[in-house]
């Protein structure tokens, strides 16, 4: 098939001509030591993993630091329904894969997420009510109203994840990376300050789409190169130079936004700026 057909109607397939999706043994065969490119995979996988860290090591500094965040507070419900999702995804392809051992390393990586996202929509509630409530809230219904939000995600993910058939969630995953080098652009950009953002983040947020969707190595393909490649799957690689290009318009907007005063209205002095 040609571009054009994928880029209309044709599905990735595999050499056989069947229908490509991404399932347990795929990591297996490509990630087990001395798989061809094996090397090559785990690189792109520690990648991830590190700016995949950042993205949450930076945000907690300034949250403690400035009392703000640069992600809005449905973006933490998403995160942390999809990252209870994980967590038993990746223990059920651990136990059915021979306990292969990136699925454990998953699983355990997903509940740390999972409490530092609990941590964020905590500091949320108690600090950033002015903001998320402009009209005001009592305590009771900003938790109610965070409980449904993460229950409506949880519901809405999992139904995806079966009308997808993504046994291993990895189809569905990628999402997080595209929300995560979007939206706290625009989100920066209503609200008009710097407060809750760093230069480092918006580095950040230009490696995490640099390592995420280029052609050559980025996880996705490591795993499934019959799902995630550029001529299988051209529209993967459209949404990364959007998602790219929204990074750096971050970047740039950060830097014409007026400067952090040395000293917070928290009374303390600003870390990262």
């Amino acid at each position: 098939m040609n571009i054009f057909q994928y880029l209309t109607y044709a599905y990735p397939q595999n050499a056989d001509g069947t229908l490509a999706d991404v399932g347990v043994m795929d990591f297996v065969n490509h990630l087990s030591v001395g798989a061809p490119g094996w090397v090559t995979a785990w690189l792109a996988i520690g990648l991830a993993v590190i700016f995949g860290l950042l993205v949450y090591i930076f945000p907690l500094i300034m949250v403690i630091n400035e009392k703000i965040q640069c992600y809005p507070l449905w973006l933490h419900c998403f995160y942390w329904a999809a990252d209870f999702m994980g967590i038993w995804v990746f223990i059920h392809a651990w136990n059915i894969s021979g306990h292969f051992l990136l699925f454990l390393l998953l699983a355990i990586g997903e509940a740390v997420w999972v409490c530092l996202e609990t941590f964020c929509l905590y500091m949320g509630v108690k600090y950033e009510h002015p903001i998320i409530w402009p009209n005001g809230a009592s305590k009771t219904t900003r938790i109610l109203e965070i409980i449904a939000l993460t229950l409506f995600c949880y519901l809405s993910l999992n139904f995806l994840r079966f009308e997808w058939h993504d046994e291993t969630m990895w189809k569905f995953w990628i999402f997080t990376q595209v929300l995560v080098t979007t939206v706290p652009v625009w989100e920066m950009r209503k609200r008009g300050f710097r407060s809750g953002n760093c230069i480092a983040l918006s580095i950040t947020f230009i490696c995490v789409a640099l390592v995420s969707f280029n052609p050559w190595a980025n996880m996705w393909l490591a795993v499934k190169p019959e799902f995630f490649s550029l001529s299988a799957n051209p529209w993967y690689y459209l949404t990364g130079l959007f998602c790219l290009a929204s990074a750096i318009y971050g970047l740039y907007t950060y830097l014409k936004l007026p400067p952090k005063e040395d000293i917070m209205k928290t009374g303390k002095k600003a870390i990262l700026k």
